[in-house]
């Protein structure tokens, strides 16, 4: 028998795969092998508590991590105005996706994917587009592009009009040279959208300006940094729910689950992306061991209709382990039966 266990690929083998398969960015790998670990897990049920909640927590997270690939894939065809490519990508989204900001974003671009969405009239065409661009100015002046391409104050436009409350505004009025950078960032020369970025904050601290920064510093692995600028930035402006959203997904990851309750329950109190934040709550309380708070957490947002599918799914587990199962099949029943 203990030969046997040992020659056996349990479910450790596939976390030991996946997490190595998360170092080197292969999601979909990742993905898969996360998948085959919480299949073996069905038969090592000593282990089945915390180890279940890691291999969840990273299914969640490599298919934010795709949703967001498919997020950007579905804006890269918007670009170009191939409908039939971009509605693929977001389709994508939301099966891979359970983070609300992503999926929201990806129904908000999905009302861009439509041909019908496009004037069909011609209109002036421009030889000039943001890769050719070198410097702001020219970015802002930039016409329509050869190919039929959309413009850069479209492209910024389009982006923008995701991001959740009154930041599309706010976005909006930081001007030209703003505008450059995030295009910069967004199409993947984040180190050109960095120096834009830094130079416009020499000239004023700016609760976004920090928030795009610090986003840069967590994708470049600059922790500590991007921590700092996610706090300042929530000292200048309380009322930023994505500066609360990335300072809670950092020390997440960082594993310091006590530090990120008071930040939800904050932004649940002053509903700052509430739903996300019930949701986000449950999640801490799983990975923490506090089954009975992640229970109450995800009840609570059952509640809510854009989250109480997520909900839902992490909860029945949940109710399973603790001999609930009257209450799993009803949340089953109600929630889950004949969804796609």
């Amino acid at each position: 028998m203990f030969f046997k266990k040992l020659f056996n690929k349990d479910y450790r083998f596939y976390v030991g795969k996946g997490e190595k398969f998360l170092e080197e960015e292969r999601f979909a790998d990742a993905r898969n092998a996360f998948y085959e670990a919480m299949q073996r897990l069905a038969s090592c049920p000593d282990d089945a508590g915390s180890a279940e909640a890691y291999v969840r927590n990273k299914l969640t997270e490599t298919g934010n991590r795709l949703g967001l690939i498919n997020l950007a894939e579905a804006e890269h065809a918007l670009s170009r105005r191939d409908f039939a490519k971009a509605r693929e990508h977001l389709n994508l989204v939301n099966e891979l996706a359970e983070d609300v900001t992503i999926r929201e974003k990806a129904e908000n671009l999905m009302g861009s994917a439509a041909p019908a969405d496009v004037s069909s009239s011609p209109k002036e065409m421009n030889h000039n587009c943001i890769s050719c661009v070198s410097s702001p100015d020219k970015a802002a002046e930039a016409g329509n592009v050869k190919d039929g391409q959309l413009t850069a104050e479209d492209r910024f436009e389009l982006l923008i009009q995701t991001l959740p409350d009154l930041l599309p505004g706010r976005y909006a009025a930081l001007g030209k040279k703003f505008a450059y950078g995030y295009l910069l960032t967004h199409e993947g020369e984040e180190d050109a959208g960095l120096k834009v970025f830094t130079e416009l904050l020499s000239e004023g601290e700016n609760d976004i300006l920090l928030y795009e920064i610090a986003s840069i510093n967590y994708r470049s692995g600059r922790l500590a940094d991007c921590e700092r600028l996610l706090r300042r930035a929530i000292e200048l402006n309380g009322e930023n729910a994505l500066c609360y959203l990335g300072l809670v997904q950092l020390l997440i990851d960082a594993g310091r689950f006590s530090e990120t309750i008071p930040l939800l329950n904050h932004m649940i109190d002053m509903g700052l992306l509430m739903e996300q934040a019930v949701v986000l709550r449950g999640d801490v309380y799983l990975l923490s061991g506090a089954d009975d708070m992640a229970i109450e957490s995800y009840s609570i947002a059952l509640a809510i209709p854009k989250v109480a599918r997520a909900a839902a799914e992490k909860l029945i587990p949940l109710m399973e382990r603790q001999g609930r199962s009257e209450e799993a099949a009803y949340l089953f029943k109600q929630f889950l039966k004949g969804c796609c």
